[in-house]
């Protein structure tokens, strides 16, 4: 991390009123890197570029960051806390529960209902895989997890952490949420051993779809490819990312015995609701 000062003069707190210098920089600073990607450097020919995109001036930006130090940790910070948005994408949780609203006849039997589980969980595991790797939001998530970890020790490293840690968590509430909804509405429930814990399991799914991600980058031909499986009425083509993602499924879930479809279906007019467990207890 650079050590260098910005201003020296200027160790000053934050005057009352910067708030809007503070998050037009940042603002300018999160485009910068989504457009050139993520640099743990940040020098004055940078600083100058990002105030004059701000439209601020480099002495505004000395009285919120006296360190180019402590601008670069703000930064990092806020990348971290804008991941959960790409990583949560809340109208692919909504459209999957519409699509379980144009599956309602398959809920009446055992093997319906694990067609549904397998549908839902191929498209959504490629769509997600797509989507979700593709964003730069979590190309820059992905990156800073993984150098956060080389840092020094002190308060700059554990700020970048704690934010990391809270955007890890927002994520997985969301998720768990979803799955609470869907899984009891198609007949599926969590493995018993799992005492009810639906953490692990998003976590595991999660890690698969993401962990393709980062391999993509050095072997993409063996990441992307497909494979014809046969089902009923011929071959279906299952991508590396939908059937890892299954594999997790299998792992952690179950049919329910005590599944009434016409409960599941009644569960569909009602909508869904991702408020997360610790903010609806």
């Amino acid at each position: 991390m650079p050590g260098g000062k910005w201003n020296l003069t200027a160790s000053l707190r934050p005057r009352p009123g910067l708030d809007g210098v503070r998050a037009k920089v940042l603002h300018s600073a999160t485009e910068h890197v989504e457009s050139v990607g993520l640099s743990l450097g940040v020098d004055e020919a940078l600083i100058e570029k990002l105030t004059t995109d701000a439209g601020v001036t480099t002495a505004q930006f000395a009285q919120i960051w006296p360190t180019r130090d402590a601008f670069l940790t703000d930064l990092l910070c806020e990348l971290a806390n804008q991941a959960q948005i790409d990583r949560a994408d809340s109208e692919t949780l909504l459209s999957t529960w519409q699509y379980l609203s144009m599956r309602v006849d398959d809920f009446h039997s055992i093997e319906g209902r694990r067609r549904v589980l397998i549908d839902v969980t191929r498209s959504a595991a490629e769509y997600n895989f797509d989507a979700v790797t593709a964003s730069s939001k979590w190309r820059t998530y992905a990156a800073l997890s993984v150098t956060i970890l080389s840092w020094p020790e002190g308060d700059a490293r554990t700020r970048v952490l704690d934010a990391l840690r809270a955007s890890e968590l927002s994520f997985v509430e969301t998720m768990e949420s979803f799955y609470r909804n869907v899984l009891p509405t198609i007949g599926y429930r969590l493995k018993p051993v799992f005492k009810n814990d639906y953490q692990p399991f998003v976590v595991a799914a999660a890690s698969v779809i993401e962990g393709l991600g980062i391999v993509r980058t050095t072997v993409p031909a063996l990441v992307e490819a497909h494979f014809d499986l046969p089902v009923e009425n011929g071959v279906e083509a299952w991508s590396v990312a939908s059937l890892a993602f299954m594999g997790v499924v299998d792992a952690f879930i179950e049919p329910d015995p005590a599944f009434v479809p016409e409960e599941g279906i009644e569960r569909l007019s009602g909508g869904i609701d991702v408020t997360p467990q610790s903010q609806s207890d």
